[in-house]
């Protein structure tokens, strides 16, 4: 009995201790988050997967834009509709600073295709022939310009001029040392003077300023602005550069302001 006693006390002690000392510590774990960069879009070893997106679109584009050129008057209500999806999605893709360039000449490009189908769907058969080469002169020199840009951004040159009517790819090759020379309807300008003009980035006078085109210096036109008081020119000695120049200040040495596609990204 005296054991059982004694046990019994033990128990008791031991139960005692116990409560007083509290429940036993939890080690808190924390988790350190893992902060992982944003890959640049823009860097050469990115580039050409950035690209991709919007190359694939083009090339949707001039697949349907041969079918189109080879589609009957009557019929190209049932091709229009494609080309328009296929614009759509293009303007809604969205591209990193380095790509805009690219993108303005893609959407020219598209655009001005696909007016030229709609005014041939809509015109009589009188006409239809001068709609057709001026629209799609037009277009083709977007084309190409997207191609030289395409070429500039992965530093490949072209292997053969985009001399192909829209839908027909150009063939670019790494490591050729051919280039491409510029169209035998290229239109240029000049600086006739008495000062050096101010390359815009965009059509406005507010717009920022990339340097200046000199006294006497000459550049391939590209395109107008809606309005025709700006033109967009090809920078002299900077490859795939662009710029805008007040149409006043400047003289055609060869071709019209009239010969000039309007470029639709600007006023």
């Amino acid at each position: 009995m005296k054991k059982v006693i004694i046990l019994w006390m033990a128990i008791c002690v031991f139960l005692f201790l116990s409560s007083c000392s509290g429940p036993v510590p939890v080690p808190i774990v924390t988790s350190t988050a893992t902060v992982t960069a944003t890959p640049d879009l823009c860097s050469p070893s990115n580039l050409q997967n950035t690209v991709k997106p919007v190359n694939d679109l083009t090339r949707q584009f001039d697949d349907y834009a041969a079918l189109a050129s080879n589609t009957p008057q009557s019929q190209l209500v049932q091709v229009i509709p494609s080309l328009q999806t296929i614009r759509r999605a293009a303007e809604d893709q969205g591209v990193p600073t380095c790509l805009k360039q690219l993108k303005i000449y893609q959407i020219s490009y598209m655009d001005t295709f696909i007016q030229t189908m709609l005014a041939l769907d809509s015109m009589t058969s009188s006409v239809n022939a001068d709609v057709l080469k001026s629209g799609l002169a037009q277009a083709q020199q977007y084309h190409n310009l997207y191609t030289l840009e395409l070429a500039r951004l992965l530093g490949i040159t072209i292997v053969a001029p985009p001399t192909t009517t829209p839908g027909v790819h150009s063939t670019l090759s790494a490591g050729a040392t051919s280039t491409t020379p510029a169209p035998s309807s290229a239109i240029t300008v000049n600086n006739p003077g008495p000062n050096p003009i101010n390359l815009h980035v965009s059509a406005s006078l507010t717009s920022q300023t990339l340097g200046t085109f000199s006294v006497g210096a000459s550049a391939t036109a590209i395109a107008q602005s809606t309005a025709g008081d700006w033109i967009q020119i090809q920078i002299p000695g900077q490859a795939g550069k662009t710029a805008w120049v007040y149409t006043t200040l400047i003289k055609f040495s060869t071709g019209a302001l009239s010969a000039l596609p309007v470029a639709t990204s600007a006023p």
